[in-house]
């Protein structure tokens, strides 16, 4: 073998094994130009996994989110136990993807433990309408606060939200999200933002292994959403479909197969009010 195939060779095998030893990411992409929500568009959810080879899974894979929560495949459960999460205030800022907004903690901002894993959460985006829906019902607005462990695996906490009273966590950043959709910048700072603003409002929750719900569409991601539907006022979702600057009306990708995946549903064993 000559130099020329040596050196051919140890790239490849260098290429080989650094693709063996690094772990897979499971980041969405922060740059959402390339792909859009329109049903017929070249760009939109059907033609995701054409758009780059990284992206296949997007058409191809078999454990894809968002799934319709229909009560008659759900098992529930007392055994997952309560959401264990340590939350803290960090630095926090706010961006337009190009389809959403997303709030983005520069150094983390706690964890969320499942089973004995820490998963660190990074940032908090929203969709509307929302993407999962409940026995075929589609909610106004759904908030995913996606967390990652340390070895690149992501575990996604969902929140679905109905018309009504105002969200609390959502009014804390009215006047950062006005000024994004006032001045069209794409970026701006939030300051130090604390996750535990986010309510829950119940320990009863839905338990399955999806995907992420944008391109790269990553799948073996473990999805938690939660069980308590709560409000959020019109308004605040029309501002934050404002701020994108997307001329959009939706950034909700559609409901994908189940293929058969177990989805759980967490209930505790004493009596709560939900």
């Amino acid at each position: 073998m000559g130099n020329l195939g040596i050196k051919l060779f140890c790239s490849v095998f260098l290429v080989a094994l650094l693709l063996h030893v690094l772990p897979a990411r499971s980041q969405e992409v922060e740059d959402e130009r390339e792909f859009d929500y329109k049903k017929y568009s070249e760009k939109g959810p059907a033609r995701w996994g054409e758009i780059h080879p990284e992206w296949g899974v997007c058409s191809n894979g078999s454990m894809q989110s968002p799934i319709d929560l229909l009560h008659e495949r759900v098992h529930v459960v007392s055994h997952l136990g309560r959401l264990n999460r340590s939350y803290k205030p960090s630095n926090a800022t706010l961006k337009n993807r190009g389809h959403d907004m997303m709030l983005k903690w520069e150094t983390g901002a706690g964890t969320l433990e499942i089973n004995g894993t820490e998963y660190v959460l990074k940032q908090c985006h929203w969709h509307s309408p929302s993407e999962h829906t409940i026995n075929g019902k589609k909610f106004a607005l759904e908030l995913h606060m996606v967390h990652e462990s340390q070895d690149g695996k992501a575990a996604v906490v969902g929140i679905l939200y109905t018309i009504g009273r105002p969200d609390s966590f959502l009014s804390s950043l009215t006047d950062r999200l006005r000024l994004v959709a006032g001045t069209g910048e794409n970026e701006t700072i939030a300051g130090i933002v604390n996750p535990k603003e986010i309510k829950i409002g119940s320990r009863k929750y839905y338990r399955y292994m999806g995907s992420l719900t944008t391109p790269p569409c990553t799948e073996n991601v473990i999805w938690t959403i939660v069980r308590k539907v709560r409000t959020v006022t019109k308004e605040q979702v029309r501002l934050l479909r404002v701020a994108v600057h997307d001329e959009s009306n939706t950034n909700a990708r559609p409901v994908q197969l189940t293929n058969g995946r177990p989805v759980q549903l967490y209930r505790p064993d004493e009596k709560e009010d939900d």
